[in-house]
């Protein structure tokens, strides 16, 4: 029977950490560890228990599983200074949870002599987990579920970077919309934002340009903020790209509607078809039909379960 107990570590700064230790049956114990990383605030339980069940399952194909709080949320020691969510957002995905996660890894393998790890999870669980495999490689591969591209820029910017495939799923919304009453008062009381209706039925009769090739880009630390003109994390390329130079599988598991699934192609992997195509046997990536961001109806998370749980069997 697999057992779960909880778990205190420290990370760099003293803060004391709070987790839960998911256990394999002693005879299925496989020499790798998979660290849930906590998804933005929602911390080691994820939304609708999500980290609960897919530690369960994990543990039970043979692999130690810890969830576990970041500084600052939920019983962990330690205060964010920032007030504004997005702006918590943007401290995550710039790298605020590393240090906490190689800190994981270290307590890990200090206990249990395991030196292995996956790591990922939920939005923010899973770019703190490549950011934090780009500076360790026991890190060994990414289990990733709607990873962020894209910086927050703030209500009044979000329409100036919004996706063509976003658009194409608003437009299509407007559209179904046009014989509801509700709609029109929206729309009459300007509680509609016009800049996005414009610029959807705009892109219908503008050309599309063909994306741009570029070159790998390394983080110059010059991407503290998200700016007006290109909100695109600067930090995720450079990242994403020395997993795959270092011979570490990811997979990428993306919601059907979720702006997160778009932004990945249209503001990073269409800018890196050929490095891609090089390591296209370390890359393995899913998108869920219909799937909200949080996989919140079952079957939406019983095909990710699936999905992840095939990738674990095969790779380890």
């Amino acid at each position: 029977m697999c057992s779960v107990n909880p778990v205190t570590f420290k990370n760099k700064s003293g803060n004391t950490l709070f987790g839960i230790m998911h256990n394999p049956e002693a005879d299925k114990l496989k020499t790798t560890a998979i660290i849930l990383l906590s998804p933005g605030v929602k911390m080691r339980v994820a939304p609708h228990r999500m980290y609960n069940k897919m530690a369960d399952n994990y543990a039970r194909l043979g692999f130690k599983v810890l969830r576990f709080d970041f500084y600052g949320l939920g019983d962990a020691e330690g205060e964010i200074e920032l007030t504004q969510l997005s702006n918590i957002y943007n401290s995550i995905q710039l790298g605020r949870y590393v240090d906490d996660t190689i800190a994981s890894m270290d307590w890990i393998q200090q206990e249990y002599g395991i030196s292995n790890f996956i790591v990922g999870g939920l939005c923010g669980g899973a770019i703190t987990g490549m950011l934090a495999a780009q500076n360790d490689l026991r890190a060994c591969a990414l289990l990733s579920l709607g990873i962020p591209v894209s910086l927050d820029v703030g209500e009044e910017n979000w329409h100036k970077h919004i996706s063509k495939g976003q658009l194409n799923q608003l437009r299509g919304g407007y559209v179904k919309n046009l014989f509801k009453l509700q709609s029109w008062l929206r729309l009459l009381t300007f509680q509609s934002d016009f800049r996005v209706i414009f610029k959807s039925f705009k892109q219908l009769i503008t050309k599309k340009n063909k994306p741009q090739v570029k070159s790998p880009v390394r983080d110059t630390g010059l991407n503290e903020k998200a700016n007006e003109n290109n909100n695109t994390n600067l930090k995720f390329a450079p990242a994403f790209l020395n997993m795959l130079e270092t011979s570490r599988p990811m997979l990428h598991i993306f919601s059907g509607t979720d702006r997160l699934a778009w932004e990945f192609e249209e503001k990073f992997a269409d800018h890196y078809r050929p490095q891609l195509k090089q390591y296209e046997s370390l890359i393995e990536i899913h998108t869920i039909d219909k799937a909200n961001h949080i996989l919140g109806q079952p079957e939406w998370f019983n095909e990710m379960l699936d999905i992840s749980t095939n990738w674990l069997k095969r790779l380890f």
